[in-house]
């Protein structure tokens, strides 16, 4: 199977139109008037900065006021709280006010059109990371004229702590996501969006968020479409089966030993959101603490009220599941950033070389104490067959189970499941080029012929806070995803016109390279192997 590739470039008449366009626009939303700017390159306006929710500390958010004069959209630096960390797509913040939302419209589509809706979420495990335009730049997509909207919702304790009481049900980062969906509705008509034609992207914790969408009663009709970029459930960063336990445990750095909800809520309301930060900081997997979960307390308008696996099983018998057409898809090799995590990393190095082999068990299976020692065996023998006493060992043993069991695995499990209770189409790819612009590759320092997580992402996006080199293959690597993403946003399939090569659904898997190519999945035998553990001690498999 074969493409033909195009690169993209602007004529002198497209680049006198766009000299012509207006420097600000001024645009009317259900709350007041929002000014945007035209891009420095003119390709599009941007609106950044604009609220689409009122914070409510561990609760869904509330409407924002309305303004009371013409609004300045200019603001692109807003972050939610989160700790520091090395990750360049993140920065340290303790801004609570953060629920804004940035729209970015084509230069010469702004009035009187209807333009395809592309909503991304970003990734950082629920527990960091920012949908400002210092991190993804949406150049690339816009010009295939689509409007594109980056969002932040909230992270870690303050998106995802769930108490089971009225003051902390959970869930509150993805009900901050369904807040910024229905903003959509009611005011992308404004910037030349279309309302009817939403499809939410996101990449890692950003993708799997995506996914939940389907699996919430509250969401139905906000989104016809869904893009997860490294980003599955069964994983486990994408399911937290004991929040009150995850909660009690961070607690412990805060000064409070036991599990009664409201001490809880009051240690987490009444400390300082550096020191919730810093107690976080310090955990294993820190990043990804808290996550998604199943709420116990039903407020007027839950998002979560059952497993991702028994929602996805029961499939349309099942009234929270509102399935859409789907494109998904993961590297070759993603668990090695798993080795960027330093502090994890490190500390289970350290346990499996002495031994020590609970380090491997897994918080997407619960496991019973008289079965811990055969599972961690059959690990440690599956893994670290060429022994423990050397790092090089014990690293690419860590590399290659995070890989099966955080993404190869979990991904062939949601894609069987999603296929066989949709009914709908759900395409697959590999993402297998290497460029200049692989930022896992480049964050890892690997050497390897592999292809790791965040590596796809700028090929879509324009990283503006830490500029990557393109050269020509590169761009013609820009050119086909993005226009494989925003034709999957327009008809709802990467190949709309077959005749010029076409893109099938699964079981199908297309490769991402220069030259497309229809490949064998990932590793069945290791994604089986993660399966037969999965369906035995899953934590959210018929979980009450």
């Amino acid at each position: 199977m074969r493409y033909s590739f195009c690169l993209i470039f602007i004529s002198s008449a497209i680049i006198g139109a766009l000299a012509s366009e207006e420097v600000a626009q001024i645009v009317q939303t259900k709350q007041g008037k929002v000014e945007g700017s035209l891009s420095e390159n003119g390709l599009f306006y941007e609106f950044c900065g604009i609220r689409y929710g009122v914070a409510e500390k561990f609760q869904a958010p509330q409407e924002p006021q309305s303004y009371p004069g013409v609004y300045e959209a200019n603001i692109r630096t807003v972050i939610c709280p989160q700790f520091p960390t090395t990750d360049p797509l993140a920065a340290p913040s303790d801004i609570e006010d953060c629920l804004v939302l940035n729209v970015f419209t084509p230069a010469n589509f702004l009035a009187n059109t209807s333009l395809p809706v592309m909503v991304f979420l970003h990734g950082g495990d629920f527990g960091v990371g920012s949908g400002s335009p210092s991190f993804y730049g949406p150049q690339y997509l816009v010009s295939h004229g689509v409007v594109i909207v980056t969002i932040n919702y909230r992270l870690n304790a303050y998106g995802f702590l769930n108490l089971g009481i009225k003051e902390a049900p959970g869930n509150a980062g993805l009900k901050d996501i369904r807040a910024a969906l229905r903003w959509v509705q009611a005011n992308i008509k404004s910037f030349g969006g279309d309302p009817e034609n939403v499809t939410v992207m996101g990449q890692g914790s950003g993708g799997i968020a995506a996914i939940y969408l389907m699996f919430s009663e509250s969401t139905k009709g906000l989104f016809h479409r869904i893009i997860s970029q490294s980003g599955s459930l069964f994983a486990p960063h994408s399911f937290d089966a004991e929040p009150l336990a995850t909660a009690s445990q961070v607690a412990k750095s805060l000064g409070i030993n036991n599990k009664k909800p409201k001490d809880l809520l009051k240690i987490y309301s009444g400390t300082s959101i550096k020191m919730v930060e810093d107690a976080i900081s310090k955990q294993m997997h820190s990043k990804s603490v808290f996550r998604p979960s199943v709420e116990t307390y039903l407020d007027e308008d839950p998002f979560l009220v059952d497993t991702p696996f028994n929602i996805l099983s029961a499939g349309k018998t099942h009234k929270a599941f509102n399935p859409v057409p789907v494109l998904c898809g993961m590297s070759t090799v993603e668990g090695l950033t798993c080795t960027l995590e330093y502090n994890t990393i490190t500390s289970q190095i350290d346990r499996i070389k002495n031994e020590d082999y609970s380090a491997l068990d897994q918080r997407s299976l619960r496991v019973p104490k008289d079965e811990q020692e055969e599972v961690r065996k059959l690990l440690q023998e599956t893994y670290f067959a060429n022994g423990t006493s050397v790092d090089e060992n014990v690293v690419g043993g860590m590399i290659n189970m995070n890989t099966d069991f955080s993404f190869v695995g979990p991904m062939s499990l949601f894609a069987e499941l999603f296929a066989n209770s949709s009914g709908l189409p759900i395409y697959e790819y590999i993402f297998d080029y290497i460029g200049h612009r692989n930022l896992g590759r480049l964050l890892t320092n690997s050497s390897l012929p592999a292809t790791t997580n965040q590596d796809e992402l700028f090929y879509i996006f324009e990283l503006e806070r830490l500029p990557l080199p393109m050269d020509e293959n590169d761009a013609r690597m820009v050119t086909f995803m993005t226009m494989m993403w925003t034709n999957f946003a327009k008809f709802g399939s990467p190949t709309p016109d077959p005749a010029n090569g076409e893109w099938l659904p699964y079981p199908h898997h297309l490769a991402i390279l220069l030259e497309p190519a229809y490949v064998a999945p990932l590793t069945p035998d290791r994604a089986h192997f993660w399966r037969s553990f999965y369906y035995k001690y899953g934590v959210d498999c018929n979980q009450n």
